[in-house]
């Protein structure tokens, strides 16, 4: 391949401090084969740990592999619209640092990318995490597009791919939205309201890292759930229909009847993460002029 040259696939992988996994990713990706022809852009943001050191690496090893930086400022929708921009790609597919693709995912996504628009596989849960996290926040074989409440299919930030067209018809990915959980969600909103269909690719397998700090999954929970009377807010203003105001009732109910959890380590995690997400819930309420908790 000529430095330079168009491929038919762009992997686009945002990177912020990084350092102690994003190997496992490369690894996964150097092993990827497919009858098209791809390459691997990695978009360091900001780190400053050895993030950027490492994607040399690989870069020396492979042709393939690319980087640019991201230094204006701290997003991931800024780092992922930076690497699109930047990708040689007549198609692009979006993986996380700190997960990891599974064999035959390149050339599930990029053959998918040959007849849909918009496309999205599933998470895999349980390689990457411990049992009891993995049981704390919920066991799921997706089987199709997840949705935002039933209203419109979505694509996973972490596991999303599309023709470059699309990207540009749409407007690329919100930088303004600062939630993290929402940039994938809005994002499919709009080409929803475009009518553009999420399609669903069983073989693009991701396998997804959960968090495990109690911390950290509090202000995650947080934010994700900030994040959904956001989306709601832009349905109002499209005049779509929303979620029901009150239907996260039962997510309230489940904390009261579970607070004993609190004292087990292993079903901690899935209090704080519910937790996280009802206050979340709230605050966005509040912010967005959208009810919705």
């Amino acid at each position: 391949m000529q430095p330079g040259a168009d491929v038919e696939l762009t992997v686009i992988i945002p990177a912020y401090n990084e350092a102690e996994v994003i190997a496992q990713q490369l690894d996964a990706l150097i092993e990827q084969t497919w009858d098209g022809s791809w390459d691997v852009l990695v978009v360091d943001n900001r780190s400053t740990d050895g993030t950027a050191e490492i994607v040399h690496e690989y870069q020396r090893r492979d042709p393939r592999f690319h980087a640019v930086t991201a230094n204006e400022r701290q997003g991931i929708s800024y780092a992922r619209n930076t690497g699109i921009e930047a990708s040689r790609g007549r198609s692009f597919a979006l993986v996380d640092a700190d997960d990891l693709v599974a064999p035959g995912w390149v050339a599930a996504m990029g053959a998918a990318l040959r007849h849909h628009p918009f496309v999205t596989g599933p998470l895999e849960l349980v390689r990457l995490n411990p049992p009891w996290l993995v049981d704390s926040r919920g066991r799921r074989d997706e089987t199709e597009a997840p949705t935002f409440y039933g209203l419109f299919p979505t694509a996973h930030g972490n596991n999303m791919g599309m023709q470059k067209a699309l990207w540009e018809k749409i407007g690329g990915f919100d930088e303004d939205i600062r939630l993290l959980g929402a940039e994938d969600i809005e994002f499919s909103m709009r080409a929803w309201l475009d009518r553009i269909p999420c399609s669903f690719v069983p073989d693009a397998i991701a396998h997804y890292r959960y968090r495990t700090e109690i911390r950290v999954l509090w202000q995650q929970g947080r934010r994700y759930g900030r994040a959904r009377p956001l989306v709601a807010r832009k349905l109002i203003e499209a005049g779509r229909p929303r979620p029901p105001r009150f239907g996260g009732w039962r997510s309230w109910a489940w904390l009261a009847v579970h607070a004993p959890d609190l004292a087990r380590t292993e079903r901690r995690a899935g209090w704080v993460w519910v937790a996280g997400n009802r206050l979340g819930q709230l605050e966005g309420s509040v912010r967005y002029r959208a009810l919705f908790v």
